[in-house]
Formats: structure tokens, C-alpha cells, sequence
């Protein structure tokens, strides 16, 4: 069988750059609502950004969903968590039922929430989610790659079918989640290795360590970035990588393919993103912002992105939970944008844009 994806690795597909003139135009649009030119920041570009990659003047904010992907991972046997793999099985059940946070704060807003199984070392399916398994979680990167090529691939077309999917049932917007027992310690390896940085920069706490812990999870990300050199991203991925982070990688090259736009979560979101980027030039563009969390490599990322978060608050909850208050900031600004009085409505000349104002 012939994945899609294996079509990316063999550069025989390039993608369609955003729309230029699409944004340009929302933007002009936002100029004529009556407030100070550019009052909205940068909220009124990842507007504009939305509408122009859905190919529409007035983006859309109706249909949502949260798409989180689930996996184990081996190297947890190296202590570099509080918690074991049957955490990742617990939580992805209860992320089903829509009981986590980020799935009550969803349903508060009418976003779709679907737990998707790319990877969770478990026998047999787990209630609420969707079984796309690849294999029972990856391997211990310290004895042997995570995946293979073919594993790695069949986890990526997971997520790109799961856009494909969304678009066909109309969604408007994707929003990015994983649940994985030690996936920030695969995601500082793979960081180190795509950004060319030391462990110490790129490894933080993930969900909570002791200083201690800390201590002896930085030492295996520096164990493993001491393995290889020059590796290309497709094998960072394959070394080291999560089955749930290369679904989400799936996901930002679906939302590029399919003109969907795919909002980002935190740091785990970011890395499979930086990985899209990287076989296919231009994914991020495709990309919203939400948040710059509390994992120390955040900045890096979302500058190599080329995105810049909004929201600061030292958060470090994953699943989704940031690209979910996200949803609520946009749309305040939809109504902003397609409510508000105009120049000339409200009694106040049209202001001039004088080109300083962005």
C-alpha cells in the first residue's frame, strides 16, 4: 500500500502558499471597524491568516475540534517520569469521555473533542478513543530507534487522513493535543538535534520532576543527543521520535494540504510541527499560535516556526488545554471584526493607516 506521506518524503508534492491577497484584504477590512488602526495586534493578522488559508473574507469559527493523539513511550523505563505508561491508557480513556480539561473547557465552547490510539502500549482497544494503533508504544531510544521508517510513516498518514477526514465533515479549524507518558523527553531529544542545541537548553521538568528527576532526564536527552550526528529530520523522527508526535506531524501537513487551519498547543505540538516544516516546505505557514509554555525550548521553537504565541502564563498541561483558550480569545475577535461600528457608522472619520501602526 501506498501512503500519501511517502509521496512528501519523495518530494513529489509541494504545497499552495497562502493566499496573499486573501489576507491582505481581511486586513484592510479590520481598518475600517472603529478603533485605533492595528488596535487588535497581532490577533488581527492570525485573523486574517485564518480567513486567507480557508480561502474566505470572513473566516469561519463555527465547526472546531480538538484532535489528541496518544502514545507510549519506551524510554520511560529510564526514570524520566512520576508517572508510568498505564497513565497514557487512563488519560486517553478519560480524554474520550471529554473529562479532562482541556476536553470540559472544549465542550464549554462547542468544540468536537476525538482521543485518537496511535501508539498506547496496551492490548486491546481503549474505550472513547479512536484505534488507529500503529505499534504498542515506541522502544527505548538508549537500545534501539523508537520506530521504524514504515512505523513512523503509517503514524504520520494517521494524522494527514484525520485532517482529510475533518474537512470532509466540515470543520473550520483543527486544534493540536497529545497524551504520552514521556514525550518531552523524546521531543528535547528531537529538539536538540533539529535546532543544534545542548540538553541543558532543551529539557525541562515535562509534567513535573523533581530536581532530581530533572537531573537524571537530562542526562538521558544528553545520552542521546550524543549518539548521532547530521541526522536528517525523517531519522531524528525515527530515532527518537513518538508515534503521537508524528500523528500530530501528520496533522500540520494535513492542514497545509487540505487549506485547514491547525492551531497549535505547546511545545510537543511544536516540535512534530518544526518536523512537518522540514519535509515540507512552507506546513508552518498553515499554522495558528496559542501559547508559549513553561518547557524551556518553547521560544526556539515558535521562532523557527515563524508564529508567535499569544498567551504567557508559564502553562504546562498539554492535551490541547492552550490551543482550547485560544478558541475563546479568536472568537472574541470574530465579533470584534464582524460586529463592531465602522468608520462613518459611529460618527468618526475613517483613521488613515500610515504603515507604522503594524
Amino acid at each position: 500500500m501506498k501512503y500519501l506521506f511517502e509521496d512528501i518524503l519523495e518530494n513529489k508534492i509541494k504545497i499552495d502558499p497562502v493566499s496573499e491577497e486573501l489576507f491582505n484584504k481581511i486586513k484592510e477590512n479590520w481598518d475600517h471597524v472603529s478603533k485605533p488602526i492595528n488596535g487588535f495586534g497581532t490577533f488581527e493578522s492570525i485573523y486574517a491568516k485564518i480567513g486567507a488559508i480557508q480561502g474566505q473574507k470572513t473566516p469561519s469559527l463555527e465547526k472546531i475540534r480538538l484532535i489528541e493523539c496518544c502514545g507510549d513511550h519506551g524510554i520511560v523505563e529510564e526514570g524520566v517520569s512520576q508517572a508510568d505508561q498505564s497513565v497514557t491508557r487512563i488519560c486517553a480513556e478519560t480524554i474520550g469521555k471529554g473529562l479532562t480539561t482541556s476536553g470540559v473547557m472544549a465542550k464549554a465552547q462547542n468544540i468536537d473533542v476525538v482521543a485518537v490510539d496511535v501508539g498506547i502500549n496496551y492490548d486491546g482497544q481503549i474505550p472513547g478513543t479512536v484505534y488507529k494503533r500503529v505499534k504498542n508504544g515506541t522502544n527505548n531510544f538508549l537500545k534501539e530507534s523508537a520506530m521504524t521508517v514504515m512505523e513512523f510513516t503509517q503514524a504520520v498518514q494517521v494524522g494527514m487522513d484525520l485532517i482529510k477526514e475533518s474537512k470532509d465533515m466540515g470543520y473550520d479549524l483543527i486544534l493540536m493535543g497529545e497524551m504520552g507518558i514521556g514525550n518531552t523527553t523524546s521531543a528535547s531529544v528531537m529538539a536538540g538535534y533539529l535546532l543544534e542545541l545542548n540538553a541543558e537548553t532543551v529539557t525541562g521538568r515535562g509534567a513535573g520532576l523533581t530536581d532530581e528527576g530533572l537531573s537524571k532526564k537530562r542526562a538521558v536527552v544528553s545520552m542521546a543527543l550524543s549518539m548521532y550526528r547530521d541526522l536528517s529530520p525523517l531519522e531524528v523522527c525515527v530515532h527518537f521520535g513518538g508515534l503521537e508526535l508524528a500523528a500530530m506531524t501528520g496533522l500540520v501537513l494535513g492542514g497545509a494540504l487540505y487549506h485547514i487551519p491547525v492551531v497549535l498547543d505547546g511545545m510537543l505540538s511544536m516540535i512534530s510541527a518544526l518536523v512537518a516544516d522540514r519535509l515540507l516546505e512552507g506546513a508552518a505557514d498553515y499554522l495558528i499560535p496559542s501559547h508559549k509554555s513553561k518547557e524551556i525550548v518553547t521560544e526556539k521553537l515558535a521562532k523557527k516556526l515563524r508564529v508567535s504565541p499569544v498567551l504567557d502564563a508559564e502553562m504546562a498541561l498539554g492535551e490541547g488545554t492552550g490551543a482550547v483558550m485560544m478558541v475563546s480569545l479568536l472568537r472574541a475577535i470574530e465579533v470584534a471584526y464582524t460586529k463592531a461600528l465602522k468608520f462613518g457608522d459611529s460618527g468618526v472619520e475613517q483613521y488613515e493607516n500610515y504603515g507604522n501602526n503594524q
